[in-house]
């Protein structure tokens, strides 16, 4: 009964370590599917508008 207790414990502790490992890859930048360099257009709008509005109000 004791070694099915520990056969199981060790088959979980080495699926989680396969499990993190992977999980590790992929935010390592092993797994990007293309969209590593994604411009975001909307900030690059929010901030070149709000740079001319304070670029306007120094004028004045």
């Amino acid at each position: 009964m004791t070694e099915r207790k520990i056969t199981a414990m060790i088959t979980f502790l080495v699926s989680m370590a396969v499990v993190v490992g992977f999980a590790v890859l992929i935010t390592r930048g092993g797994g990007h599917a293309g969209s590593a360099n994604v411009i975001d257009r909307d900030a690059q709008r929010v901030q070149s508008d709000l740079s001319a509005i304070i670029a306007h109000s120094h004028h004045h």
